[in-house]
């Protein structure tokens, strides 16, 4: 297997190291320009996607002039982060669908498909992961149901004003690459 992009990058050798039932881990064995190698350079994907290889999508909930944010601990940092809700695109789903979708299962909150719109993608960590997340604003958030934690390290849903989001990130509260830029893609976002 030799694969060649626009850069002069070869990857010659593709191993499946490991898998669960959402990532695929690889080592692939890449050239640049036939000037240097890397043997053991990984690459973790996702086992579905949408177009434009997006595997996940991010929504920003806002209800009654608030952010929704949830408080869930994050094993693999050892700690516990405040994000908006997100998940991975299912089989044959769209990242709109999806979106709605991981809206409702993780916060209870609803938002009618008008009052629903895109922020943009973004590559969370383009040197490992082979995924892009769509990111969503939802306005005007309905409560369908009380929040109730059904995912692992999902602890609370809390709300809060744009100027309490500010201090939080000033602080490094807010960590979470997809918070941070679908908050300020949203404050930036032209009235009207």
């Amino acid at each position: 297997m030799t694969l060649e992009n626009e850069s002069g990058l070869k990857t010659t050798k593709r191993t499946l190291v490991c898998k669960n039932r959402v990532l695929d881990v690889f080592m692939d064995e890449i050239h640049i320009d036939d000037k240097s190698s890397v043997k053991d350079y990984i690459v973790v994907s996702p086992r579905h996607s949408a177009a434009n290889l997006v595997t996940g999508a991010a929504i920003l909930p806002i209800y009654k002039g608030t952010i929704g944010l949830l408080k869930i601990h994050r094993h693999a940092v050892s700690a516990s982060s405040w994000e908006i809700p997100r998940g991975f695109v299912d089989e044959r789903e769209s990242a709109a669908v999806s979106a709605m979708r991981e809206l409702e299962e993780e916060t209870g909150l609803i938002c009618k498909k008008e009052s629903f719109y895109s922020l943009g993608v973004i590559a969370p960590d383009a040197g490992i992961l082979a995924a892009r997340i769509q990111l969503f604003a939802a306005l005007d958030c309905e409560i369908s149901r009380p929040f109730t934690s059904n995912e692992p390290g999902h602890r609370e849903l809390r709300f809060y004003t744009m100027s309490e989001m500010d201090k939080m990130i000033a602080a490094s509260v807010i960590q979470d690459p997809s918070t941070l830029v679908a908050y300020f893609k949203h404050k930036c976002q032209p009235a009207g």
